[in-house]
């Protein structure tokens, strides 16, 4: 077999939404993999995170918010200038603010779609801008949710949201397929985060949301890390277009008719 389009250098890899949750994890598991990384927040603070990964690999913070139209275009250039250029881009970052859905306002359907949406957009556009011809197996992983395919009462625009990223993946894979640029997304199911943390708190819900998910456990971060590493990797070389979700078997699962569940 032909190794003439494997990737002989670290990869160069951009994490949007990366100090935190499964941002964060993301950016390790790569870290660990031996790519030089850029990181991000929408905070001017690293959340003591950039230590630890540069004792793993040459990482740089980049703070830049991605709900602004310039921001998401500035973390390109900066990651660009930073690596020399950027192998894979992870747009992962995102965020909720549903409330009741006759409380929905204007103000937070905007924000929800100007983050998870445009931002993730925008990049794309930017990133994809930079990759030149030679370049070896330049990829986009979106990182969306199982709320892609599966609605959940009162979380009109965040599923809203979810829903847009995974047409917007399918619509940039074909678009970018000619200039050998893969695009992809992770679906993460329930996943122990700072944004759900609030949810799983209250009293019962944890149990009851455990006792849905098919293999027992609420999800972990690291849980999607290790999708990322594959999507962009090598071996995942004809795969585009495509959702991963990681999800315990949440979305395999039918409403059980059995009383006991």
């Amino acid at each position: 077999m032909e190794q003439e389009h494997l990737q002989m250098e670290p990869r160069r890899v951009c994490v949007t939404g990366s100090t935190q949750g499964i941002g964060l994890a993301i950016a390790t598991a790569f870290a660990r993999d031996g790519a030089r990384l850029v990181i991000n927040s929408h905070t001017v603070d690293d959340g003591g995170v950039l230590a630890p990964l540069r004792e793993l690999t040459e990482c740089h913070f980049v703070q830049s918010d991605l709900s602004l139209g310039q921001g998401a275009k500035a973390l390109i250039e900066a990651a660009k200038s930073k690596l020399g250029g950027i192998d894979t881009l992870i747009c992962n970052a995102g965020s909720f603010f549903d409330v009741p859905f006759a409380e929905l306002t204007e103000e937070q359907i905007d924000r929800t779609l100007n983050l998870n949406v445009k931002g993730a957009l925008l990049c794309a556009q930017a990133f994809a801008a930079q990759v030149s011809p030679d370049q070896v197996n330049p990829s986009i992983i979106c990182t969306g949710s199982t709320n892609s395919k599966a609605a959940e009462k009162d979380s009109v625009a965040y599923d809203t949201s979810k829903g847009a990223v995974l047409m917007m993946i399918r619509s940039l894979a074909v678009t970018l397929a000619s200039r050998g640029i893969r695009v992809n997304g992770i679906g993460p199911g329930l996943v122990e985060t700072p944004l759900t943390a609030g949810g799983l708190s209250a009293p019962g819900v944890r149990d009851r949301v455990r006792a849905q998910i098919p293999l027992g456990r609420i999800g972990r971060p690291d849980d999607i890390a290790g999708a990322a590493v594959f999507l962009a990797s090598q071996a995942a070389g004809y795969i585009t277009g495509q959702m991963l979700y990681v999800d315990g078997g949440i979305l395999a699962q039918q409403m059980s008719w059995d009383p006991a569940s």
